[in-house]
C-alpha cells in the first residue's frame, strides 16, 4: 500500500506504518520545525502545506495517488491538557482532514486523536462526511500499553474503508491486544539505569514519582524538572527523593517507542513539543499490521526492503486460472543430482518449511491436494516462499516432510476451506518426501494459531 500522512509531525505515525510495510510516499504538514526532523529521517517528501486549505490540500496530496491517508489531526482543543475548546480554531482541522479524505476518496484512511473526541460535535461533523463519501467506519479507543508501547496513553483511532460495513475491521483490530500493559522496564531492558523517576504532575495532588515497573503516564509536551521543594506524595513509590530525576529527552523519545538512533534537532521546547505530540511509533504499527491481517496482504522481504503485495483470492484466480501461482524450480526427484544444494536424505536445508494444522484425514503417503483456509492463511507468509509442507496433528505435532509442487487458486462447492466471498481456496499439489520422525515432535504455531514457517535444519534437530 502506497501511504500519505497528514499532520506528520516529526513521523511517528509514518515510522510505524513504515515498519509495518506500508510504502510512505509523501507526509505533509505545517509546522516546519517538525518537518525539519521528519526530513532528517525519512527519504521521502516531507512537505509544508496548509491543511486547512481544502483545494490547494487535495490539488497537492491527489497526485500520490494513495492507498492510504494517514493522520492525526492536532488535538490540543480536545485534549484533558488543552482548554478543551472544539472552536478555538485546531478542532476544525479534524473536519478538514474529513473534507480532503472524502474529496481524494483513497480505498482507506487512518484518523488518530484524543479520547475526549467522542464526546465533540466536531467529531459527529467528520463522521458525517466520511459516511456521505462512501467509507464504512471502525472507531474505538486503543490503550498504547497494551500495543507494544510502555506508556498509558488513551487514543482514538478511526479506520475507514471504501464501499464496507461499519466496525467492519473491529475484531482484527482488537484480536492481538497484549494481556497486559508494557512496563517500562519490560521495554527498555537494561537500557534505562534508573528504577525511578519524576513527572511532572498537573496539580500537586496527584503524585508526581513512577516506577518503571510500571507503564509510563500518558508523555505531554512538556518536561519540567522536579521542583526543589517538591515534597513525597502518598503516592510515590518511595521513601527519598534522592537519585530521583525526570526522564531524558531521549528516554521520553524511546517511550515513545522511537528508536534510539532517531534524529532530533530543534529547540529543547520544540523538541519536547514534538515527541508529546507524536503518535507513539509501535501503536502506528499496531494499528497498521491490523489493516494487513484484514486484508490478506502479505509483506515479502527482499534484502533490506519489503515490498507488500495483496493476497486477493479472486485476483489471483483470475490471473492464474489455468496456472500454478507457485512452482518449484526442481521437483524431488531432480533434486538428488543437484551438486550446489546443501541435501539431508533429499531434502534442501537451504529452504524453509510451512507448518500447518490440518484434518489427519487430509494427507496421505502420496502426491495430494491441500485446500487452505483463505481466512488463516497467514499474512506475512510469502506465497513464492512456499516449498515444504508438513502437517501438524493437534495434540501430536509434526512427523512427515512434504514437497510442494504447485500452488493453485481453486474454485469449491461450499467447502469448509473456502473464501466465503468468492467461493475460492488456495489447493497445494504436494509429493510425500519421508518420514521425518518414528513420533510426533511438537511445533509452536505462532502465526495466526494455524500456520507458521520453519528452517529445515531446526526441524532436524527437532
Amino acid at each position: 500500500m502506497k501511504a500519505v500522512d497528514l499532520f506528520c509531525g516529526c513521523g511517528g505515525l509514518s515510522l510505524g506504518f513504515q515498519n509495518a510495510g506500508m510504502e510512505i510516499v509523501a507526509a505533509f504538514d505545517n509546522w516546519i520545525d517538525a518537518l525539519t526532523v521528519y526530513r532528517n529521517n525519512f527519504n521521502h517528501p516531507a512537505i509544508r502545506l496548509d491543511l486547512s486549505d481544502i483545494n490547494l490540500s487535495v490539488e497537492t496530496i491527489r497526485p500520490y495517488n494513495p492507498d492510504i491517508i494517514i493522520g492525526g489531526p492536532p488535538c490540543q482543543d480536545f485534549s484533558s491538557a488543552g482548554k478543551r475548546d472544539e472552536d478555538n480554531g485546531r478542532g476544525d482541522l479534524t473536519v478538514c482532514y474529513a473534507r480532503i479524505i472524502s474529496e481524494i476518496r483513497p480505498p482507506w484512511f487512518v484518523m488518530e486523536n484524543v479520547e475526549r473526541i467522542l464526546k465533540t460535535q466536531k467529531l459527529q461533523d467528520a463522521l458525517a462526511i466520511f459516511h456521505s463519501a462512501g467509507y464504512g467506519l471502525t472507531y474505538t479507543v486503543l490503550n498504547a500499553a497494551l500495543c507494544g508501547v510502555p506508556q498509558k496513553r488513551k487514543r482514538f483511532v478511526m479506520i475507514g474503508k471504501l464501499h464496507a460495513n461499519d466496525n467492519f475491521i473491529k475484531d482484527t483490530l482488537l484480536e492481538l491486544l497484549a494481556d497486559h500493559e508494557m512496563s517500562v522496564a519490560e521495554y527498555f531492558g537494561d537500557k534505562l539505569p534508573i528504577k525511578f523517576y519524576y513527572r511532572h504532575p498537573r496539580s500537586y495532588v496527584r503524585r508526581g514519582i513512577f516506577s518503571t515497573s510500571e507503564p509510563s503516564a500518558t508523555i505531554r509536551g512538556v518536561n519540567r524538572p522536579m521542583p526543589k521543594g517538591y515534597k513525597l506524595h502518598p503516592g510515590d513509590p518511595v521513601s527519598s527523593l534522592e537519585g530521583i530525576r525526570p526522564l531524558t529527552t531521549r528516554e521520553r523519545s524511546m517511550i515513545q517507542t522511537f528508536p534510539e538512533d532517531f534524529i532530533f534537532n530543534g529547540t529543547k521546547t520544540d523538541v519536547e513539543q514534538m515527541i508529546g505530540n507524536a503518535v507513539p511509533v509501535n501503536l502506528g504499527q499496531y494499528i497498521a499490521d491490523a489493516i494487513f491481517r484484514y486484508s490478506g496482504e502479505i509483506r515479502v522481504k527482499h534484502g533490506n526492503a519489503t515490498y507488500v503485495r495483496p493476497l486477493d483470492l479472486f485476483d489471483l484466480f483470475n490471473q492464474y486460472a489455468t496456472m500454478p501461482i507457485v512452482e518449484n524450480i526442481m521437483l524431488h526427484e531432480e533434486m538428488e543430482g543437484y551438486g550446489n544444494q546443501l541435501l539431508h536424505n533429499g531434502i534442501d536445508t537451504s529452504k524453509k518449511c510451512l507448518v500447518g494444522l490440518v484434518n489427519k484425514d487430509n494427507l496421505k503417503k502420496e502426491a495430494e491436494l491441500f485446500t487452505v483456509r483463505y481466512e488463516v492463511f497467514p499474512s506475512n507468509m510469502a506465497l513464492n516462499n512456499l516449498y515444504y509442507f508438513m502437517p501438524y496433528m493437534e495434540g501430536k505435532g509434526v512427523r512427515d516432510i512434504y514437497l510442494i509442487k504447485t500452488v493453485h487458486v481453486e474454485k469449491t462447492d461450499n467447502e469448509p476451506g473456502q473464501d466465503r466471498q468468492n467461493g475460492l481456496c488456495l489447493a497445494f499439489e504436494m509429493e510425500f518426501i519421508r518420514q521425518m520422525y518414528d513420533d510426533y515432535k511438537p511445533v509452536e504455531l505462532s502465526t495466526l494459531h494455524s500456520f507458521t514457517e520453519i528452517s529445515v535444519p531446526a526441524l532436524l534437530n527437532l
